[in-house]
């Protein structure tokens, strides 16, 4: 009786091992993965732009709300909700840019966030859509942001 516990004792800790080990592993591809896109995005040459936002959290609902963000030359120019036109709240903070979502990446992959899933654009590489939980049993820390229709301006 006493090998067996021994032995489930054995399996149980080789499976904790094996849980970092994967989760480290995933974290450095995540590194790479981020590391890889920002440059794609920077090969892209791209500093006139403008995109749809979303942002899911537990925030005020205009900070939720669907916006059209435009670029001109890095800079944010304007940003309008897509419902209508109107222009968007600061109240809580800036609206991001590309880069700013790049820094979201790599700040939660340095933060080891509990759950870190990014979706990246295959033309451009810049981040289509970051779910995050930042701690795991935390109340209200989990969020989601999501680029889409990424469109280079003239």
């Amino acid at each position: 009786m006493r090998r067996v516990r021994r032995s489930a004792g054995t399996l149980l800790l080789a499976s904790v091992a094996s849980c970092s080990i994967t989760t480290e592993s995933a974290r450095s591809d995540a590194e790479l993965e981020l590391a890889r896109n920002r440059q794609r995005w920077v090969s892209a040459n791209i500093h006139d732009y403008e995109f749809d936002f979303r942002r899911s959290c537990y925030c005020p609902s205009d900070v939720t709300e669907r916006v059209r963000i435009v670029v001109r030359n890095d800079v944010i120019v304007s940003v309008v909700r897509t419902r209508d036109g109107q222009p968007a709240s600061t109240s809580v903070g800036p609206w991001p840019r590309v880069d700013e979502l790049f820094e979201d990446v790599r700040t939660r992959l340095g933060q080891h966030a509990a759950r870190l899933d990014v979706q990246y654009d295959p033309t451009y590489g810049y981040p289509r859509s970051i779910v995050a939980d930042v701690i795991l049993l935390a109340v209200d820390d989990e969020y989601s942001l999501v680029a889409e229709n990424l469109r280079r301006l003239p």
